[in-house]
């Protein structure tokens, strides 16, 4: 490793020595920001939409924001606009999903990954070996990605195929909803 300074402890020299990810994790990787994107695309065609400018502004508007913030930015739209309270709803119900697996999108993008300890499984390799009281936030995802009473840290390629399969039912979901969605107050 040529122009690292600096002691590596074992623990990184293991997970820099031996490529933990397999094509399998890549894709599902791929898929997940990809829904991310389309979320994020939906949303600004809405605001659009709700506020009479082009998608492009609206994007230009919103790109320094994080997902939850855009979320946020759309609500607050759909408020002014006096969208009924039904639509509203429905509209916080799409984002829950997206919203509670922000954290483990920005672990995709920003960690490396080494093996879990659970077998076959991988976990951001920023957690290495935490004490039990140490867990990372995973942004209130529900019981159906959480496995007993605690946050998991590790996820096996079965697990990121149904997030991903999640993920893409929620924004073709959302997507049709979004078509019905109409404000009853005039941009």
């Amino acid at each position: 490793m040529t122009g690292v300074t600096g002691p590596l402890n074992s623990d990184h020299r293991e997970a820099a020595d031996v490529e933990i990810l397999t094509e399998r994790h890549l894709l599902l990787f791929g898929t997940i920001i990809q829904c991310f994107a389309r979320h994020e695309r939906l949303m600004a065609e809405i605001m659009a939409g709700l506020s009479g400018a082009d998608v492009v502004s609206v994007e230009l508007m919103t790109r320094d924001l994080n997902f939850e913030e855009k979320g946020r930015a759309l609500l607050n739209i759909l408020r002014y606009r006096k969208v009924p309270v039904d639509q509203y709803d429905r509209v916080c119900a799409y984002l829950k999903l997206p919203e509670g697996l922000s954290a483990l999108r920005d672990n995709i993008i920003h960690s490396t990954w080494r093996a879990g300890d659970i077998p076959r499984s991988i976990q951001p390799d920023w957690v290495l070996k935490a004490p039990p009281t140490i867990q990372p936030w995973l942004g209130g995802v529900d019981a159906e990605f959480i496995k007993a009473e605690e946050e998991k840290i590790g996820y096996t390629v079965d697990e990121f195929a149904e997030m991903a399969r999640s993920l893409s039912l929620n924004i073709e979901a959302f997507a049709s909803y979004a078509r019905e969605i109409r404000p009853t107050a005039e941009p």
